[in-house]
């Protein structure tokens, strides 16, 4: 029997198979662009991306959701954030994949969000508290702990690319951790918005213009050529590959974001870097590092025991809240 999307268990097993498709869509993104990166400015995918994002969406926002457009412009203030994290997010992302070994970027960029969670909650208006319990407190113990190992494979020489200098190992963990949590905030933004009515396509085309100015901006500063070494043939497949990639990925996410609890996106996440090191082996600018393996492990043990035990405490606390009522109704 299909699964009926509108219900919440469906509405939970649809985001939870979107966000899976995601984490596969993006462990071949990362690779990929992590090679491109070594002779392609990330600044080009950057435009070139999020152009495509807000061209291709916008249309459909204006034919099919004014309703939500007329939400977000009574919001401006939450629109602007969103635009200013994602900006963030994704430019220190790209910028990171140049940097350091795809899989460490994975576990940085998106381990460091579950450990942020408390404090960008209390940024957030109309955000729900969180308080962990003991038994979390000692998991996101753990889920630190392999973060600094992963930090510490970057930094030490360890990882699939080989020693580095330290100056821009040490830049690439901070822009792969700062994007993290500036993802999260932009995550969180865009789930309250997509509560209120807005449709996530109609967020994926207003997501972007910030991330679109300031890439440019960097494009008029930086003392690189925009388009160094880019030909027509590899002009078209990075625009090939921004589609497939980058584009119908976020799109995806956008929609698991809507549907799925932060639970279960953050389950499905945890694998992904494991997935871009079985990527990674096929691609031979990258040795196979055992240290960056064990990181990866640990990362996805963490983050998955994590994310099963805020589940565990959030059906307790339903549970709890129901109790009353249950008891008054009397048998029946």
């Amino acid at each position: 029997m299909l699964t009926n999307p509108s219900a919440p268990q469906g509405r939970e097993v649809a985001g939870f198979l979107l966000s899976l498709a995601f984490a596969g869509l993006a462990a071949v993104r990362d690779v990929y662009f992590g090679g491109l990166f070594q002779h392609v400015n990330p600044l080009d995918v950057a435009l070139v991306a999020f152009g495509l994002s807000t061209v291709g969406f916008l249309p459909f926002a204006l034919a099919r959701d004014l309703g939500g457009l007329a939400m977000l412009v009574r919001r401006p203030a939450r629109l602007v954030w969103i635009n200013v994290t994602t900006a963030l997010a994704w430019l220190s992302f790209l910028f990171a994949l140049g940097t350091v070994e795809p899989a460490l970027v994975q576990v940085l960029f998106y381990g460091i969000g579950p450990l942020s969670v408390r404090w960008v909650d209390g940024l957030i208006p109309g955000s729900p508290s969180t308080t962990l319990t003991p038994v979390e407190r000692r998991l996101h113990l753990g889920l630190s702990s392999s973060l600094a190992v992963a930090g510490a494979v970057v930094l030490g020489g360890l990882s699939g690319l080989g020693p580095q200098p330290i100056a821009s190992a040490a830049l690439g963990v901070a822009l792969a951790a700062g994007g993290g949590i500036a993802i999260s905030i932009s995550t969180m933004l865009c789930r309250t918005l997509n509560d209120t009515g807005v449709r996530p396509a109609t967020l994926f085309a207003l997501r972007f213009p910030c991330a679109i100015g300031l890439a440019a901006v960097f494009a008029l500063v930086s003392p690189a050529p925009l388009l160094s070494g880019i030909t027509p043939g590899l002009l078209g497949a990075v625009v090939l590959a921004c589609l497939i990639l980058i584009v119908l990925p976020n799109y995806v996410n956008q929609v698991g974001v809507a549907l799925a609890s932060p639970v279960t996106v953050r389950t499905v996440l945890a694998v992904g870097p494991v997935l871009v090191f079985g990527l990674q082996l096929f691609d031979g600018r990258l040795s196979s590092s055992r240290a960056t393996l064990v990181a990866c492990v640990l990362y996805g043990v963490c983050a998955i025991a994590s994310a099963n035990a805020r589940r565990q405490t959030i059906g307790a606390m339903v549970g709890l809240s129901e109790t009353p009522a249950a008891s008054r109704s009397g048998p029946c």
